[in-house]
């Protein structure tokens, strides 16, 4: 499909959020936001003045409770765009994504009065729980590259 080639009407940011398990220090896991019953990746709009990556950051840290200082930008991952309707009106969105690391005892609490619930999720799992399949491509580019080596010597 191709890529769209119209404006978008709201740009939003957020991110793949990702941690070493602290049982191993190896398993990658992601934090997944639940709203309702949709499965998703933390993420807001972009406000005036702000770029989309400290956007990116800001939400991450509202949404899912984890200190904005200790969250770690490492890359960007492909958007998601896409097409909804708001009172009969065609609504057309871009949603930057990053790959974000956030300390292995991040500890998640939720906002509440945003989305229902936050959890860490090991990263082979999260684009089977996902409810958007634009997230997909988002949680496989993270995945690969997370696993290049960049240390690779055997203990």
């Amino acid at each position: 499909m191709a890529r769209m080639r119209h404006r978008h009407d709201e740009v939003s940011a957020g991110g793949v959020v990702v941690r070493r398990r602290p049982a191993d220090g190896r398993t990658w896991e992601v934090c997944l936001i639940r709203v309702r019953d949709a499965w998703s990746l933390p993420k807001g709009n972009v406000d005036k003045g702000e770029t989309p990556p400290q956007a990116a950051l800001r939400e991450i840290a509202e949404e899912t409770g984890l200190p904005r200082e200790g969250l770690v930008l490492r890359a960007e991952l492909p958007p998601a765009e896409y097409m909804y309707r708001r009172d009969g009106r065609l609504i057309g969105k871009i949603v930057h994504h990053y790959l974000v690391e956030a300390p292995p005892d991040a500890p998640l609490s939720p906002q509440l009065s945003e989305l229902d619930a936050a959890e860490w999720v090991p990263l082979d799992e999260a684009a089977r729980r996902v409810t958007y399949k634009d997230l997909r491509a988002a949680l496989s580019e993270a995945q690969r590259l997370l696993a290049e080596p960049s240390s690779t010597e055997d203990s």
